[in-house]
């Protein structure tokens, strides 16, 4: 989980927003293709591997299988690549393409915050974030939902040019596991984060994701 005036879980992730101290939301598959950049004012670069994605200093992991259905499977897999731009924007510190084909709605909103409040405090993901226990759980020929436990337990914030840790923006025990109901639409023939909702403890919906 990242802060910066706001929480960014991601997805972390992936991608929780919280304001300072209180509870709000935020929110990719294994990237396509490497996007060059040499710091966090540019694209960073993004190395791929199955389930994984690493976006300059940050990690995003995704423990559980795509489904057996190719429709929810195909939800999933755009998910996921929603899930790596949104990251790669916030380390970028801008919104890279071709992040609003894949983010939109109030979805966006909650990004453009988080990455306006990460740079006025010089702060990018850090870390690892890891999503796990994902699937579809409602689909039709225009809106889908996914449901996912994050784990944010080794996430960090930090300064891009000194690699310093902020230890101020990581999570407590209490927001290390979150549980994440995200909203998608169809757009131009793929699946786009629309609005996203997530429970941490003591919410009792957020206990199934706890270790």
């Amino acid at each position: 989980m990242g802060r910066s005036g706001v929480t960014v879980v991601l997805f972390l992730s992936g991608l929780l927003l919280l304001a300072a101290c209180s509870a709000g939301s935020s929110g990719a598959p294994a990237a396509r293709g490497t996007r060059a950049a040499s710091s966090a004012t540019t694209a960073p670069a993004v190395a791929s591997s199955a389930g994984s994605a690493r976006i300059g200093p940050f990690t995003q992991e995704f423990s559980t299988p795509l489904p057996a259905s190719p429709a929810q499977a195909t939800v999933v897999t755009d998910f996921r690549e929603a899930q790596i731009l949104w990251m790669i924007s916030l380390v970028a510190w801008r919104l890279t393409a071709p992040v609003t084909g894949y983010v939109v709605g109030d979805a966006l909103s909650h990004l453009e915050t988080a990455i306006s409040a990460n740079k006025s405090h010089h702060l990018v993901p850090s870390g690892t974030d890891r999503m796990f226990m994902t699937r579809v759980t409602g689909i039709n020929s225009g809106t889908a939902t996914v449901t996912t436990c994050d784990d944010s337990s080794k996430y960090e914030e930090q300064d891009p040019g000194t690699g310093q840790v902020n230890a101020a923006y990581t999570p407590s025990r209490d927001q290390a596991y979150l549980s994440e109901t995200w909203q998608l639409v169809r757009l131009s023939g793929h699946w786009a984060i629309s609005s996203f909702s997530i429970a941490s403890l003591p919410d009792q919906a957020a206990r199934p994701c706890q270790p």
